[in-house]
């Protein structure tokens, strides 16, 4: 296992990654935070290999463009998704289905998997995304138009859905017209 310190301006993000047989498995994204990025790393894998390590392929721009805001193709198969329950699966793939300069409100998530009622159990499986930007947990928020929470803070939510053309109005609620139907 290998990770990356990648340099997006004056934020680091932490990007943890496999190869198996020559393919490559992302096993967690780090959001930029107060900590120093690679012991939050070491932490959470402590097996994984020292220094670090370049992913192939382009990797770590497209993270970085993600971060910007632009929009950019992925592949889900490069995550390693099985650790993950199969709700907790279906509730990740529906987040990635949210376009770029969209949102969706946890509801609105929960009935798209057919479990209308789980809206809290996908706001939890949405705080424990280890891929963030790439399954863009930050687009997803509550029913009342207000951006909810959020792993790298408020603030950070609100600045990348800001970089992907979302516009908030009164009291901080999302413009109806961002929302994905």
């Amino acid at each position: 296992m290998f990770y990356q310190i990648i340099k997006a301006g004056k934020d680091e993000i932490g990007l943890v990654w496999d190869s198996t047989d020559g393919k490559l498995q992302i096993e967690a994204v780090y959001l930029p935070g107060k900590e120093k990025m690679a012991k939050r790393i070491a932490w959470d894998f402590p097996a994984i290999h020292q220094p670090p390590y370049a992913i192939s392929g382009g990797m770590d721009q497209t993270i970085i463009d993600l971060y910007k805001g632009k929009k950019r193709k992925f592949d889900l198969t490069c995550l390693n998704l099985k650790r993950l329950t199969k709700f907790s699966a279906s509730v990740l793939k529906q987040a990635f289905k949210i376009p770029c300069g969209k949102v969706a409100t946890y509801s609105g998530l929960a009935a798209r998997i057919g479990n209308p009622r789980a809206a809290r159990a996908v706001g939890t499986v949405l705080a424990k995304n280890r891929f963030p930007l790439i399954i863009p947990c930050h687009r997803v928020i509550r029913a009342d138009g207000k951006i909810g929470r959020f792993g790298g803070g408020i603030q950070m939510k609100r600045e990348l859905l800001e970089r992907e053309g979302v516009i908030f109005g009164h009291r901080e609620v999302v413009y109806e017209k961002y929302v994905w139907p």
